[in-house]
């Protein structure tokens, strides 16, 4: 499959094609960063600002991840040249505002799956909560991380961002699951054209979390709706058709297993972090 390298001056090409002050390009390369290898994007921002303040937008991308972080302590498989893999500091309180701050990995997974139907070609949808689907493949996984709290908001977010581009080996665990953009009739995925239309899409969906179209969005690109589910809550483990997704993100699953105690009727709802999706 065709890629292109990652280049910070491909970057700013794309991003400063207007040919810029010498200051606004300073500006550009001091809050994007490239990197061949890096053990995890999120946690080269971590380090940064625990080191410093960091300014709000900042955004680290790289080739390769040698310990690429996912969800509940999980790896997220990094290979070279294969992949994009970005995080995204934000540090605006009104971004951070505990009214939202819910909606911040919704507004990452929209932003993500617009970003690639903008630079790719091709339409991935959400499974909730956190990972976006192409041909029934994972392809992409969302790790959304605070920093430090002041008061009732963090002092910073940190989005990242994995999505497997063109990787064709995976290890042996994820081999079922786990698929590329490439997967089908795209041969070519131009990273950088990729990074630059992430960093948009990010910015400004989470600059509008309190939109009723976010929660649209990731409805229509929801990829459990209708589907039947297994998840564990509570060690107990229950079956049901997911029907939808509410107004503050959660999954409604109209039950078709025993009923959950604390539940009146067959429709309940599931906060991500609670609960643990075991079939789909």
């Amino acid at each position: 499959m065709n890629m292109t390298d990652l280049s910070l001056d491909a970057i700013d090409a794309m991003l400063l094609p207007d040919r810029p002050l010498m200051e606004d390009v300073v500006a550009l390369h001091h809050e994007i960063m490239v990197f061949d290898e890096i053990d995890s994007t999120n946690e080269e921002a971590r380090r940064m600002l625990e080191k410093d303040d960091v300014a709000d937008g900042t955004y680290l991308i790289a080739n390769h991840q040698t310990a690429g972080k996912g969800r509940q302590g999980h790896s997220f498989y990094s290979p070279a040249d294969t992949g994009l893999y970005v995080s995204m500091v934000r540090t605006d309180p009104e971004v951070l505002h505990p009214a939202t701050l819910s909606k911040l990995t919704l507004a990452a997974a929209v932003a993500t799956a617009e970003a690639i139907e903008e630079a790719v070609g091709v339409s991935p949808q959400i499974k909730w909560v956190n990972d976006l689907y192409y041909r029934d493949r994972k392809v992409c996984g969302i790790l959304t991380e605070s920093v430090g709290w002041l008061d009732d908001r963090p002092r910073a977010v940190i989005i990242g961002i994995g999505i497997n581009c063109s990787t064709a080996l995976f290890p042996e665990e994820l081999m079922e699951t786990a698929g590329a953009l490439t997967t089908g009739d795209i041969d070519y995925v131009d990273r950088n054209r990729l990074a630059v239309a992430l960093r948009g899409r990010l910015l400004y969906w989470t600059e509008h979390l309190a939109d009723p179209l976010l929660l649209r969005e990731y409805r229509n690109r929801s990829y459990l709706t209708g589907k039947e589910i297994m998840f564990e809550r509570d060690h107990a483990r229950y079956r049901g058709i997911v029907r939808d997704i509410d107004d503050t993100g959660k999954l409604l699953v109209e039950l078709t297993s025993a009923i959950i105690p604390e539940s009146k009727d067959q429709l309940v709802a599931l906060d991500s972090g609670e609960v643990h999706l075991v079939e789909y």
